[in-house]
C-alpha cells in the first residue's frame, strides 16, 4: 500500500510540475539561481564577501535532466557523484576550496520552492567536505489565470 502511495504522490507531483510547459520550469529555475549571483555580485561589490565572482560553481546534483546547462554563462556544473571522473585541475581546486552553489527543488503546498545554497566545499583525503554558507528561498505560486509560475516570496538566510 505504501508503494502506491508513494508512486500517486510522485504522479501528482510531477503533474503539476511537468504537465507545465518544462522550458518554463528551467526558466524559473535559471531566474532564482541568476537572482541569487545577482546579489552575491552585489556583497561582494559593498565589500561584504571576498568571493571571486568570474565564474560560479554549481552542483548539478538535482537539477532536472533536461536542465539546459550551456544556457548559463560563467558557471561551470560538476557533479560530486563522480569525484574520480572530474578532471584533475578542478580536482585541485577543490583541495584548496571552492564556492558551491546547490540547489534543491521541489513541492510544497501548492507551491514550486527553489534553494539555493552557497556552500563552502573541500575536497580532504579522499572525503568532501562542505561548510555552512547562506541559502536564499524562491517561492513561486501557479497562476490559473496567467498560466504560468509567479514569484511570491524570497527569503534569503544566512551566517
Amino acid at each position: 500500500m505504501k508503494k502506491i502511495w508513494f508512486f500517486i504522490v510522485l504522479f501528482t507531483i510531477s503533474n503539476q510540475l511537468m504537465g507545465q510547459n518544462k522550458s518554463e520550469l528551467n526558466e524559473i529555475i535559471i531566474s532564482s539561481i541568476n537572482s541569487y549571483i545577482s546579489r552575491n555580485n552585489d556583497l561582494v561589490k559593498k565589500g561584504y564577501s571576498l568571493m571571486d565572482t568570474t565564474n560560479y560553481y554549481i552542483c548539478m546534483d538535482g537539477l532536472p535532466a533536461d536542465f539546459p546547462y550551456k544556457s548559463m554563462q560563467n558557471v561551470t556544473f560538476f557533479s560530486l557523484n563522480n569525484i574520480n571522473g572530474l578532471p584533475y585541475s578542478f580536482k585541485i581546486k577543490l583541495k584548496k576550496g571552492i564556492k558551491v552553489l546547490f540547489v534543491g527543488i521541489y513541492l510544497s503546498n501548492n507551491q514550486f520552492v527553489i534553494n539555493v545554497l552557497g556552500r563552502g566545499v573541500m575536497y580532504i583525503k579522499k572525503n568532501i567536505n562542505i561548510r555552512m554558507g547562506n541559502q536564499c528561498i524562491f517561492t513561486y505560486n501557479y497562476s490559473c489565470v496567467k498560466q504560468k509560475w509567479e514569484l511570491v516570496d524570497t527569503k534569503l538566510k544566512g551566517i
